[in-house]
């Protein structure tokens, strides 16, 4: 699993500022560009829901969709502060089965006080049936909620940056990552409870299927939102 600390801001009666590092995340530098960048707005709204965990909608790079999926209360066995994890995840549709992708990249949040990009940098090894990345610790709970640097109108910024790619197939292949802009997604949390409906999903050729692969429904609306059910 990912790498959690837990530390202690009580110093000799003052108050202690505990440094990234040793949170186990790093500042990335200025010049730093993710290729996928995610707003959180209402984050404490997030909290309210009882989510165990948000997934962003999907981003292209390197011939694959790829989506970051923020577990705000995740705990490691036996450490008892929880933390904001992150995670790295490949949509399982544009994998290939029989192949592995090799990513290198790196996981952040944004520090508006440093006016950077602080995070840690990650491996592991995508195929069709992994398709979820570990989770990577970046901050207590407990230091997000109280800090003004990460947390900002009670909204943060998560983000990922792909430094390289390789795939193990038969005809063996590395991945050229191009620099593009980075592409910006806004989350809203509204904290109304569920949104109840039922839709249902009529397959007249059923047994014909190729459930080798996902089925994708037709597109439906709930709660304004667009939305697709999945078949494997």
């Amino acid at each position: 699993m990912g790498n959690c600390r837990s530390s202690s801001r009580a110093l000799l009666g003052k108050t202690h500022v505990v440094p990234d590092s040793e949170w186990g995340i790093q500042d990335l530098g200025k010049t730093h560009v993710p290729v996928f960048e995610w707003r959180i707005q209402d984050f404490s709204s997030l909290l309210k829901t009882g989510a165990k965990s948000t997934i962003s909608g999907a981003f292209r790079c390197s011939g694959y969709n790829w989506f970051l999926q923020v577990i705000p209360m995740h705990k490691e066995a036996g450490a008892g502060t929880p933390y904001v994890a992150l995670r790295l995840v490949p949509s399982q549709l544009s994998l290939v089965p029989g192949h592995t992708v090799h990513a290198v990249f790196e996981l952040s949040i944004y520090n508006h006080t440093k006016g950077m990009y602080c995070g840690c940098k990650a491996t592991y090894n995508f195929d069709f049936k992994n398709t979820y990345s570990k989770e990577h610790c970046l901050i207590p709970l407990q230091e997000l909620q109280k800090s003004s640097a990460f947390l900002v109108d009670d909204s943060c910024v998560f983000a990922v940056e792909i430094l390289k790619i390789d795939v193990s197939s038969p005809e063996k292949k590395a991945v050229v990552v191009q620099k593009k802009a980075t592409i910006v997604q806004n989350l809203f949390v509204q904290n109304k409870g569920f949104v109840k409906g039922t839709y249902t999903w009529t397959m007249n050729n059923f047994l014909e299927l190729d459930l080798k692969h996902f089925v994708r429904s037709p597109t439906f609306e709930v709660g304004g939102q667009n939305c697709h059910g999945f078949l494997r």
